[in-house]
């Protein structure tokens, strides 16, 4: 009997592993059959028919990733609720949101393959994807172990080995999200929170050694753990494992049996989350479990017509090449004909009739028009053009291009929802990671740490596909409804402008308001004054000219520039600035002339 709560051995996890490759069996023989669509190396013809096998149209490859491409966003955005009430909940949720969303993206990133992008695939190829959520061991090694001054070592290189580790102890990120193929991952298909994981999966000998070595390292510092250090030939090797994942345990033997460790699991969780896509249905007279059912994906009721399809598109195109190459007949001797072909274009032949070309085949109207059928059940079936931003024939607006993008995308919700429910548990693990070992990270420019968590790891992450006309939209009535005073700013930063960080907004719009004060601006120029080097200059020439102004003849011509201006200018002109007339009459009673004519006056 299996048990899932006592500590694992070599032959328990065996048995584990046996029992969940027996269930999944006809699903992972499925996938590799859906693997010879993806990568066009399926039979095209029976056993026993002599057909060209080299012709595949690559329409079950275009269908995935256009469906990847075009529905299946892979860019997360954080939506998390304060732990409580009040203002400085709200700014350590706040504060979260935009440090756990840089997290995510540099898991990703720091993955061969983008994570969340490949775990869509999974899901439309497949019809499941599983997600891994693991720590770094060396990344956690170099922020914890401070660097000791070598025996010999010079104090420059010692400070520079210093500061990289400061660098990382700040900098570096130790979490990790991985897509990982499906068949390699064994869980039970019936939690969506599984007891228990089996990763069998290869791992080179020296990594097995690395991993084995630093455990038994930490058996000097009063970890407890059960292990056995790898010892290898080849360090590149490639060993089959069994990677155990329980609740309670952590474990890794070899697939001949050897058991390399066994320790407590200290994180609390399994670090595996698993969905399918939602477009599967077991069958009722099913007997037993089999998650074949439920694992399928777009190509799964399409393989028929796929091949169909292909065998068309083959048998035209070799009817084409058969046209082009036409060969050749003749009456008389083929070997002197070919003879006279390889000397040149002329031949001599007795008569007309003896050389002709071999008749084709004409190939009936019905053959093109029944690959249109075969092409539409495919798109039935699995990607619509209209996603991929194709419009049909007859389709003049972009209200009903609309309509129908908006129809054909329905079928992607299912895995979206789940590709969305994927990312939140893993931004919960992540949270969950950071406040039980206590990290303080700075990722992106972005701090966070136990303090900003309150122990509360629930977070929604959600992939949206953005459509710049139909924000630009929202976002204009969002600013409607705010200036009519039926929506709040922080609801339009949230629903309609996608802002994680309110209140950074907030404070960001409160230092715009500041810097506009007189006060505030003049304090910053002289700031900036003094970094150019010119703030002594500046008060210099402000206290000669206050003096100039406070002294007699500054005031003397003080007194002749407010004279000049208000005394009467040369002949011709007017007794204001510019000798022109004054705008306004020297007195209530005076009537002042019209400056028409006033620069021509003798």
């Amino acid at each position: 009997m299996l048990d899932q709560d006592s500590k694992p051995t070599a032959e328990s996890i065996a048995q584990h592993r046996k029992y969940l490759q027996d269930v999944w069996r006809e699903a992972h023989t499925k996938w590799e059959d859906i693997d010879s669509y993806y990568n066009r190396t399926f039979r095209l013809w029976p056993e026993g028919m002599d057909r060209p096998e080299w012709f595949r149209p690559m329409r079950a490859r275009a269908v995935i990733d256009q469906a990847v491409d075009h529905q299946m966003a892979h860019d997360p955005l954080i939506s998390r609720e304060p732990a409580g009430d009040g203002e400085e909940h709200q700014l350590k949720a706040d504060k979260l949101e935009p440090a756990l969303r840089s997290i995510m993206r540099e898991a990703s990133l720091l993955e061969t393959s983008l994570t969340w992008k490949q775990a869509g695939k999974h899901l439309l190829l497949y019809g499941y994807a599983v997600i891994e959520d693991t720590v770094d061991g060396e990344v956690m090694a170099s922020r914890r172990d401070k660097p000791r001054r070598l025996r010999g070592e010079d104090q420059d290189g010692y400070d520079m080995r210093l500061t990289l580790w400061d660098h990382k102890k700040k900098t570096m990120m130790p979490f990790r999200t991985q897509a990982d193929h499906p068949a390699r991952v064994l869980l039970d298909p019936r939690r969506k929170d599984p007891r228990i994981a089996i990763k069998h999966t290869y791992r080179y000998a020296i990594d097995l050694c690395e991993l084995t070595r630093t455990r038994q390292e930490g058996l000097s510092k009063g970890r407890k753990v059960e292990v056995t250090v790898y010892d290898y030939d080849n360090p590149y090797e490639e060993v089959l494992c069994d990677e155990y994942w329980s609740i309670d345990w952590h474990a890794l033997a070899t697939d001949a049996g050897e058991l390399l460790f066994v320790e407590r699991n200290t994180w609390g969780f399994v670090p595996f989350s698993h969905a399918f896509s939602g477009y599967g249905q077991e069958p009722t007279n099913m007997a037993t479990l089999d998650p074949s059912y439920l694992a399928v994906g777009l190509l799964d009721h399409a393989r028929e017509t796929l091949k169909a399809q292909a065998q068309e598109a083959a048998g035209r195109h070799n009817a084409v090449l058969g046209a082009a190459f036409n060969p050749m007949v003749t009456t008389g001797d083929a070997s002197e004909l070919q003879q006279q072909l390889a000397r040149g274009d002329i031949v001599e032949v007795q008569s007309s009739n003896e050389v002709s070309w071999l008749k084709n085949q004409e190939l009936p109207r019905y053959m093109f028009e029944s690959e249109q059928w075969l092409d539409r059940d495919v798109e039935l079936g699995t990607f619509s053009r209209q996603n991929a931003g194709i419009r049909e024939q007859g389709v003049s607006t972009v209200g009903q291009q609309a309509i129908l993008s908006t129809a054909a995308a329905r079928r992607f919700v299912s895995p979206s929802k789940q590709l969305e429910h994927l990312a939140s548990r893993s931004a919960s693990h992540i949270l969950q990671l950071i406040d039980v070992f206590k990290l303080d990270l700075k990722v992106r420019g972005h701090e966070i740490g136990p303090g900003m968590i309150e122990s509360n790891y629930s977070v929604n992450v959600s992939f949206e596909l953005v459509d710049p006309a139909l924000t630009l939209q929202n976002r204009e009535m969002g600013l409607r409804e705010v200036q009519a005073g039926i929506k709040s700013r922080e609801t339009y930063w949230s629903a309609d402008a996608r802002l994680e960080d309110a209140s950074g907004e907030r404070r960001r719009l409160l230092q715009d308001l500041i810097r506009s004060d007189p006060v505030v601006a003049k304090i910053l120029a002289a700031e900036v004054a003094r970094e150019m080097g010119i703030l002594e200059m500046l008060e210099a020439e402000q206290q000669r000219m206050q003096q100039q102004e406070l002294s007699p003849e500054g005031q003397g011509m003080e007194a002749n520039i407010q004279n000049s201006l208000l005394s009467p200018g040369p002949p011709g002109g007017g007794g204001g600035p510019g000798g022109r007339p004054p705008r306004q009459p020297l007195t209530p009673d005076t009537v002042s002339p019209s400056r028409v004519g006033a620069n021509l006056a003798g």
